[in-house]
């Protein structure tokens, strides 16, 4: 392989956007894992690994510091607003991996969901502000556009085989 093609695409010859789907998984756990600890550590008990959806339900009764509590439970709904998500991304990907779309949009597409989801997580956990919230918001539309570029390269390539 010569070495300018070695040095203007470094491994874009290669497809490693499906990586992106267990690397959603673990961004989508993050906040739970930060939160169960960290819940426990202000207030013993806190979180019960054998009841863990009572634990949150019950966060409330719970003797927390009033802001981290408020982080807590933005951390668990970060959580579960991500595992809504994956499977969508996840069938896009899967759908645009499918029908052979270049590598080069499946890991820019791939990449741009995952960048924003950690920011989304970072900014639904540690912002409070109703008016700042809107930088949360646009950053979930940046990784729902991400998903629409993955099903409309998708649907551009399947549009060319004849059915």
């Amino acid at each position: 392989m010569p070495y300018a093609s070695l040095v203007s695409t470094p491994g874009l010859s290669y497809n490693y956007s499906l990586y992106a789907i267990p690397v959603g998984w673990i961004i989508a756990m993050a906040p739970l894992w930060w939160a169960a600890p960290i819940a426990n550590k202000a207030a013993k008990g806190s979180y019960d690994n054998a009841n863990p959806k009572d634990s949150w339900a019950n966060i409330d009764s719970k003797p927390i510091p009033l802001e981290l509590k408020g982080r807590v439970k933005r951390a668990i709904a970060a959580e579960n607003n991500t595992h809504t998500n994956l499977p969508l991304f996840a069938a896009a990907l899967v759908a645009a991996n499918a029908a052979h779309v270049d590598a080069s949009s499946l890991h820019f597409y791939a990449g741009l969901w995952v960048i924003s989801r950690i920011a989304y997580t970072f900014a639904y956990i540690l912002i409070e502000d109703r008016k700042k919230s809107a930088i949360r918001s646009a950053l979930f539309g940046v990784g729902v556009l991400a998903v629409f570029g993955l099903v409309f390269s998708a649907a551009k390539k399947y549009s060319a085989v004849p059915w």
